[in-house]
């Protein structure tokens, strides 16, 4: 004769229970973090806030673009943990200037592999608008992050 085994109402077996567990400790201990491994044309204003001095970025090849993302990168995150946000406003500016004229080359020079470099640098001018726009200086760390690996993705693809 078989025996049945009878659950009270509303108990759910160990198994769905053990695993609705084990799910929720991995989305907890994941969340949103990213761990990332891993100045030339400034010059400092009598108040101590890093200004660039370059004029216009039209004309200027790739590797100067990315020097400048990168600078300014950097000086947004500076400028957002010091709480200077009308610095950290001329940097995205800067950044942003960059950017437009850094991704129609990217995207002529190299081909198949412009889609996943210019999604790359897109994602860290993201990063920076974020970071001003609401204030947030996670984001300006991870644009900084992001960017060298970006960078390093670039140079590997020359």
């Amino acid at each position: 004769m078989r025996q049945v085994r009878h659950r009270s109402r509303g108990t759910a077996p160990r198994s769905l229970a053990a695993t609705s567990l084990a799910l929720a400790a991995c989305l907890l201990v994941s969340g949103c973090a990213t761990e990332v491994i891993e100045s030339k044309l400034t010059t400092t204003t009598a108040d101590g806030a890093s200004l660039t001095t370059i004029a216009s970025l039209a004309g200027e090849e790739l590797p100067a673009l990315v020097e400048v993302m990168r600078d300014e990168t950097e000086a947004l995150s500076r400028a957002l943990f010091a709480d200077d946000k009308a610095a950290a406003r001329a940097s995205l500016a800067r950044i942003d200037e960059a950017w437009s004229f850094a991704e129609p080359i990217i995207v002529a020079r190299f081909g198949e592999l412009a889609d996943q470099l210019t999604y790359d640098l897109r994602r860290v001018v993201e990063l920076a608008r974020s970071a001003v726009k609401r204030n947030r200086p996670a984001d300006a760390d991870k644009a900084v992050a992001f960017l060298r690996l970006a960078v390093a993705s670039l140079e590997a693809a020359q």
